[in-house]
């Protein structure tokens, strides 16, 4: 398992902190080697983001490690995870993660943290689809949010009719319904943690969608709206298969699209877990 640990503690006058890759895969050390500087993309517990660091060759410069490079645009490495995982910067001594490359990024997924003056380390292991709720994936993120919910009973159980209301005038089944019904839903959504933002009618439905759990930040993600998660198979969506992405659907019917960083909501499921916690 790769790992990153902090040199300079002291934050000194030589540049503050430095994170240096350790026990990289043989494979990504390699591409690394071959592309010199790869964007990094880190996992936080909603999913991935574009941190704005690169990770830099021990072939460039002269400081002779793989390394991650804010370049002082962006926040450190550790100062990133401490925000996502609502830890304390300060504290953090070690970090370990799973590395890897998607098409043209290096991705750290971490998976556990060590903190000065502590012998044991903490747990961060996002899920792979920390978004999604269908009934082959209960994101452990999404169900512990709505059953620990500090939102009042009166108004889950409010949330809970909306949303199951729509679900049984979709299950009749008409023909001529459009996916923009769904939009409905917002208010409930909006009160469990995502909010959908303006529907747009080019590119993904609603780009400015955000989603706040638990004591995390709120996290930016585009959410696109289909009647059946089949609709995402559609040619037009082919470029938006390979972002970052939640497809709010009322009924997961293509197991296929949840993959990569495809998350699948589905407003049925989201309904039979609200039930549960009402």
């Amino acid at each position: 398992m790769a790992w990153i640990e902090q040199t300079k503690k002291a934050s000194g006058k030589s540049g503050g902190p430095q994170y240096y890759l350790q026990d990289l895969n043989e494979h990504n050390l390699a591409t690394l080697r071959r592309f010199s500087r790869r964007p990094v993309r880190l996992w936080t517990p909603y999913g991935v983001v574009d941190s704005g660091l690169e990770a830099v060759s021990s072939a460039v410069g002269s400081v002779g490690h793989d390394r991650v490079h804010s370049g002082r645009k962006a926040p450190s490495i550790a100062d990133q995870i401490a925000h996502w995982f609502n830890l304390n910067r300060a504290d953090i001594e070690h970090l370990e993660f799973d590395d890897s490359f998607d098409d043209d990024s290096f991705v750290v997924r971490p998976t556990y943290v060590k903190f000065f003056g502590r012998k044991g380390r903490k747990n961060l292991y996002p899920d792979s689809h920390p978004l999604s709720l269908t009934a082959r994936h209960r994101s452990p993120l999404l169900t512990s949010h709505l059953r620990a919910s500090k939102i009042a009973k009166e108004w889950l159980a409010w949330a809970s009719d909306q949303i199951g209301g729509m679900i049984e005038e979709h299950a009749k089944g008409p023909a001529d319904v459009d996916e923009r019904d769904l939009l409905r839903s917002s208010g409930a959504l909006d009160l469990l943690g995502i909010k959908l933002g303006i529907y747009r009618r080019i590119g993904i439905d609603c780009p400015d969608g955000k989603f706040q759990f638990e004591d995390y930040p709120e996290y930016p993600c585009q959410i696109e709206i289909e009647e059946k998660s089949s609709g995402f198979l559609a040619p037009h969506h082919a470029s938006h298969r390979r972002q970052r992405v939640v497809l709010l659907c009322m009924v997961d019917d293509a197991p296929q699209v949840l993959r990569g960083y495809v998350d699948v909501l589905e407003l049925r499921e989201l309904g039979r877990v609200l039930q549960g916690v009402a």
